[in-house]
Parts: structure tokens; sequence; C-alpha cells
């Protein structure tokens, strides 16, 4: 028998209540001197979406759409983390390069075939996250030419994925657009970048 004494006192649904999704949820005005982690996509509060890396870009398309998403973990089919594919990747020029390349169809076309994979991603430590302010975050990502970038964390278990940074979400919560500028030359640009 639960003790509804004890501070636990369940009360009627109100009628206007909705469910609230990860982008609302993520979706807090920041300002530059917070911290970074306000702006971070923490994957262990949410679950993050995958695909595999055989699935058509047309599948990829119709998830992002389904989980109104715009980017996609993608695992090969041991469940092992390969990469990440964006709209940007199955919308942009990256189709028709590879067709023209490679020879067939769009629709012949697979993740695999046009992600960006893991060797050719910036990451950036969650040690560094955790001490970091969301103006560090925004000049990281401009200083890489990113959209997305990867927080890893390590355990004694290995690297995982622990978070997401998106300069769109990034720029909602600052209240204005960033536009990514040069490329960094070296991982040490990005860690002066962090701070």
């Amino acid at each position: 028998m639960i003790d509804y004494e004890r501070g636990i006192h369940p009360q009627q649904v109100p009628t206007d209540v909705s469910l609230i999704t990860p982008q609302q949820a993520t979706n807090q005005q920041v300002t530059e001197n917070e911290p970074a982690t306000r702006v971070m996509t923490d994957l262990k509060s949410i679950a993050p979406f995958q695909i595999e890396a055989s699935a058509s870009i047309e599948d990829v398309n119709s998830k992002m759409i389904a989980c109104g998403v715009r980017l996609l973990f993608v695992h090969n089919p041991q469940g092992q983390l390969s990469g990440l594919i964006t709209s940007k990747d199955i919308l942009g020029e990256k189709p028709l390069l590879f067709v023209t390349n490679n020879g067939g169809t769009r629709d012949e076309i697979t993740v695999q075939d046009i992600m960006t994979p893991l060797h050719k991603l910036e990451a950036i430590p969650f040690e560094q996250v955790k001490k970091a302010q969301v103006a560090h975050i925004v000049e990281a990502l401009k200083e890489c030419r990113r959209h997305h970038m990867l927080v890893l964390e390590k355990s004694n278990e290995g690297n995982f994925v622990r978070g997401l940074f998106s300069i769109t979400q990034v720029g909602r919560q600052l209240g204005f657009e960033i536009n990514p500028t040069e490329r960094a030359t070296s991982f040490a640009q990005i860690n002066r970048a962090l701070g």
C-alpha cells in the first residue's frame, strides 16, 4: 500500500496537456556565456535515431521526415556505429556526384555510398564540454565548418558517443543563425576554440 501522506499527491491531469518532444526539450533560449551542456543533445536522455548502412537514400529521407530529424546515426549489419548521414547528404550534390562518378541511378544509392564515415568526423571530449561555454561550441563548429559535431565520453568499456551539437539547434537556442566559416587546419585549433 502506498502512503500518500509522505509527499506524493497524485492529481487529475489537465485537459490541455500534451507530450513534450525532444525538440521542445532542447529549444530553451540560452546565451553564449552559459554552460555548453545546455545546447548539447545528450544521448543519455534522448535516444538517437539510427539507420543501417545498406538502406536506400529514399529510406533515409522517409525516416528523417517521420522522426522530424535532419541527421541519422549509421550502423553496420553488426550494429556498430559507422558514420552519420544528414538531410544535406541526401538532398544536396552528393547523390549526383556519386552517380556521375560510379554510374547507376539515384534509386541504387545506399547510405554507405554518401554518408560521412566516422574517421572523417571531429568530436569533442565530454570532459572539455563540461568546462566549456556555448560560445566555445559555436567557435568550434565554425572552425570545423561542420553543422554537427559529436561528443565522446570515455569509460572503462571504451569510447562512447555521449552527445551531439547541431549548429542549427545551437543557433535556434541563441536566437540567431550561425554560419560556419573557414575550416580549421588542425585539431589543435579546435582545442583552442574550446579553451
